[in-house]
C-alpha cells in the first residue's frame, strides 16, 4: 500500500511542533538561565525554590526595615550624646560656682542666660524629629513630648519593628526614661535642676547651690538630694540610656550582615536547584535547532513532490 504524501505531510507537521517546542524550550533555559521553569519540570525542585524564595524575600523586607530603624536610633543617639555632652560641660560650671560665695549682679545675669539657653537646648533635643515623627514621646509621635517648661506629656509605650525571626528594635522611644523624666515633679530633672539653679543665681546668694535639695524619683522611689546630687542621677540615667542605644545601633549593624549573608546563601541553594548548566544547555539547544532545521527540510521536501514523481 502507497502511503499518501498528506498522510507524509501531517506526520511532519506533527513532528513540526514537537521539534518547534523542544526549541523554544531550549531558547527559554539559555534567555532565563534556568532549568526549571514550571511545577511540571520538577516538582519537588520547584517547590523548595519557592520556599528559598520566600525566605530570602522575607529576609530582605527585614533589611528594609533595618534600614527605617537605623535612621531612628542614629538620631536618637545623636541627640542623647548632644544633651549628655552639654551636660557635662554644664557640671563644670556648676561645680565652679559652688566655690563661689556672692556673684554680682551683671555677672548673675550672663550666668542665668547661659543655664536658660542649656535648659532651652535640653527641651529641644527632648524634642528631637525624624521626618514628622517625634522621637522620644513614645507612640505620640505627632505632638511635642515635652512642654517648654519640660514636662513630660508623652507616652511610655515604644513602637518596634521586626529586624529578624523573632527580634524587633525600636521606631521610637520613651522619653521619660531617655531623658530621665522626675516622677516626682514630671519634667525632665535636668531642666528642674537647672530651673532652680538659674533662680538660685540670679538672687546672687549661690550658697544655696550646695544647701538647696529637690525631691526626685528616677523609678526607685522618692528621695531628697543635693541639686548637683540629683544633676549627676539624671547624667548618669541619661548616659545609661545612651548606651542602650548604642548597643541596638551594634545589633541592627550585625543582623543586617547576618540577613544579607543569609539571603547570599539562599540564593545560591535556588541557584544549585533550578540553574540552568549553560554548556549542556547550549549542546542541547544546538541539537535542537539541527533537528528542526532537518524537519524543516523534509517538509520542504514533501511539498514540491507531485504526481509527476510516480510516473515512469
Amino acid at each position: 500500500m502507497r502511503v499518501s504524501s498528506d498522510l507524509i505531510f501531517d506526520i511532519l507537521v506533527k513532528y513540526d511542533r514537537l521539534r518547534s517546542s523542544q526549541l523554544a524550550r531550549k531558547t527559554q533555559e539559555l534567555s532565563s538561565g534556568k532549568s526549571v521553569l514550571a511545577p511540571s519540570d520538577s516538582p519537588v525542585d520547584f517547590a523548595r525554590s519557592l520556599r528559598l524564595k520566600r525566605f530570602s524575600e522575607g529576609l530582605e523586607r527585614l533589611n528594609k526595615n533595618i534600614d527605617v530603624v537605623k535612621s531612628y536610633l542614629d538620631s536618637a543617639e545623636s541627640s542623647l550624646s548632644s544633651a549628655v555632652a552639654t551636660l557635662q560641660g554644664v557640671r563644670v560650671k556648676f561645680i565652679q560656682l559652688l566655690n563661689t560665695g556672692v556673684i554680682a549682679s551683671e555677672e548673675a545675669k550672663t550666668l542665668s542666660d547661659y543655664f536658660r539657653s542649656i535648659r532651652d537646648y535640653i527641651i529641644q533635643l527632648g524634642n528631637e524629629k525624624v521626618g514628622d515623627s517625634y522621637l522620644f514621646g513614645g507612640v505620640k509621635t505627632q505632638t511635642p513630648p515635652f512642654t517648654s517648661d519640660g514636662t513630660y506629656r508623652g507616652s511610655t509605650q515604644e513602637t518596634t519593628v521586626p529586624v529578624a525571626p523573632g527580634v524587633e528594635s525600636n521606631t521610637n522611644f520613651n522619653g521619660q526614661n531617655y531623658f530621665a523624666v522626675n516622677k516626682s515633679s514630671g519634667k525632665a530633672l535636668v531642666v528642674e535642676v537647672l530651673d532652680r539653679v538659674i533662680e538660685i543665681v540670679e538672687s546672687g546668694d549661690v550658697s544655696r547651690l550646695e544647701s538647696d535639695e529637690i525631691t526626685v524619683d528616677l523609678g526607685d522611689g522618692e528621695k531628697s538630694m543635693k541639686l548637683l546630687d540629683a544633676f549627676d542621677a539624671a547624667l548618669s540615667k541619661m548616659m545609661e540610656y545612651r548606651s542602650i542605644l548604642g548597643s541596638k545601633q551594634k545589633v541592627v549593624d550585625d543582623l543586617k550582615v547576618q540577613n544579607e549573608s543569609m539571603v547570599l546563601k539562599l540564593k545560591e541553594l535556588d541557584s544549585k536547584l533550578t540553574d540552568a548548566d549553560y554548556p549542556e544547555a547550549i549542546a542541547e539547544y544546538e541539537k535542537a535547532k539541527t533537528a528542526y532545521q532537518a524537519l524543516l527540510a523534509a517538509i520542504s521536501n514533501i511539498q514540491s513532490i507531485s504526481l509527476l514523481n510516480y510516473l515512469k
